[in-house]
């Protein structure tokens, strides 16, 4: 099985982008969002990207599949990671280019389309999947 790592370095190869390996942190706490891409400004004032995945979204094991993922269909929790792995890089993408907006405008929903034939700019991964709660 492919590290975090490999698996976006694979991605950044097999898509052309000619960037440099950030960051990829599983997240025991995020339960809303299966993915996020976050900057952050450290003490001198440089900024650190870095892309955060839910454990307790991502490594589900009881989902009915398959499961839309970008507009994907994904039958198994790997290819579920790699959609959204592919989601948090584009958005990476257009921050490291400069883009004035690197969020889900045309230009992230060109890159979706055009790289990785995402049918949706959203996860559909998150608050809205989340189990049902217990009395």
């Amino acid at each position: 099985m492919l590290t975090l790592r490999h698996l976006a370095a694979d991605i950044l190869r097999e898509a052309g982008w000619d960037l440099p390996m950030l960051p990829i942190q599983w997240s025991p706490r995020m339960s809303r969002c299966a993915g996020l891409f976050v900057i952050e400004k450290d003490a001198r004032g440089a900024w650190h990207p870095e892309i955060r995945l839910s454990i307790p979204l991502l490594r589900r094991r009881d989902r009915a599949w398959p499961v839309q993922v970008c507009g994907c269909h994904c039958h198994d929790p790997e290819t579920v990671t790699r959609r959204i792995l592919e989601h948090e890089l584009i958005h990476y993408k257009l921050w490291k280019d400069g883009a004035k907006d690197w969020g889900h405008g045309e230009d992230f929903r060109k890159l979706a389309w055009d790289t990785f034939h995402h049918q949706s700019i959203t996860h559909g991964i998150g608050s809205e999947e989340r189990a049902p709660r217990t009395r």
